[in-house]
């Protein structure tokens, strides 16, 4: 769990997050944001900021576009496009700040998803937007290839393929276990319960908190520090191939290389409990792209690309605002004894359902 304070009431969140929203408007006019000032909808590949039009990037010791220091993903618009902004890659300024205003009124209202369950309430932990700020954004979601703004279809195989047992696990209301506990072995807990992994990327995408990721650079290696979970990605530059195939990594085998002003990752071998969007670990390929376009902005890209679960390749943008540093450390712990009672809650569960038959048969369970 990450140290964040906790609004006391919805009305102070919705105050604060109106003093919150007007300078990073402010801020915005000169990031590359949406703003009040934006009276013209950009068009595809255009920048949405005069200052960026004459802006250089400031460069390292050895010639490169500098990316060193914290960025932050957090942002209201959706992965993907909305069907009432269909055919649309772009909104209005308008409409731009009604997401944006809308996204951080729903940080101050109550969390209807965690009743009866435990669950991280949004009112408590996310607080990302109030802290830190947030990225503006004009796009209508941050899908921009297909077209229309939206993944493509799955295909037969990857359909019909086993969820594995990783962000969603089975004592999640939407892991494998469809709502039951399963939980025979530690392994069915899944990373997360496990706090083995927490998900650094790639790629990048803004969660519900903790959205933050610290660049450092040399010429020889990139260091991507994800806030969520304090992970580390290291990834060389000098051109060295991938790790065999059987080698298999949290956050995959990530290969960097400079392409004019914009880096390149292009990352492979991930682990089976630890791929996107269960996609298949052995042919996932993510290719993402670094470009400084703003002295506190970054424009930041993946490609997915694994043609056995997705009938095709497709890409988002996701813009990266500089904040300050440093980021607050995140820890997680399952208390050290977290295993040890959702498995032996899962036991009591299974030995409740036995005598409950065994009462309505006289049979036990085991003997049917």
């Amino acid at each position: 769990m990450s140290n964040r304070f906790a609004l006391s009431s919805s009305a102070l969140g919705i105050a604060l997050a109106i003093a919150l929203f007007v300078p990073t408007l402010v801020a915005a006019q000169s990031s590359g944001g949406t703003t009040k000032a934006d009276t013209k909808t950009p068009k595809k590949g255009t920048k949405t900021a005069a200052s960026t039009k004459a802006w250089t990037a400031p460069r390292t010791p050895d010639g490169k576009p500098d990316l060193h220091g914290y960025w932050i993903s957090t942002s209201f618009t959706p992965l993907e496009r909305p069907a009432k902004y269909n055919g649309r890659e772009f909104l209005t300024a308008q409409e731009a700040e009604e997401v944006q205003k809308a996204g951080l009124q729903r940080r101050t209202q109550a969390d209807p998803v965690g009743a009866g369950e435990p669950h991280y309430d949004s009112t408590a932990f996310g607080l990302t937007p109030f802290q830190q700020g947030f990225v503006p954004n004009n796009r209508a979601s941050l899908v921009v290839d297909p077209p229309d703004g939206r993944i493509p279809p799955l295909t037969p195989e990857a359909k019909s393929r086993r969820k594995a047992i990783g962000d969603n696990d089975n004592i999640e209301a939407g892991g494998p276990g469809g709502g039951v506990v399963h939980a025979d072995t530690p392994r069915d807990l899944g990373v997360l319960t496990n706090c083995l992994s927490m998900s650094g990327g790639p790629p990048i995408l803004p969660g519900g908190y903790n959205n933050g990721v610290y660049i450092l650079q040399n010429p020889e290696y990139v260091v991507l520090q994800a806030e969520y979970g304090t992970e580390l990605r290291i990834i060389p530059l000098d051109a060295r191939p991938h790790a065999g195939a059987n080698i298999r990594q949290w956050h995959g085998d990530g290969r960097g290389h400079w392409e004019g002003e914009t880096l390149v990752v292009e990352t492979t071998n991930f682990r089976p409990e630890a791929t996107f969007r269960n996609a298949n670990p052995k042919t996932l390929k993510i290719t993402e792209r670094f470009k400084r376009v703003a002295a506190d902005q970054i424009e930041y890209s993946f490609t997915i690309d694994d043609p056995s679960t997705w009938t095709k390749p497709w890409t988002a943008i996701v813009p990266l605002q500089a904040t300050q540093g440093p980021f607050f450390e995140y820890a997680c712990s399952e208390s050290n004894m977290d295993v040890v009672n959702i498995m032996a809650g899962a036991r009591a569960t299974e030995r409740a359902a036995e005598e409950k038959a065994k009462g309505a048969s006289g049979i036990p369970i085991s003997q049917h």
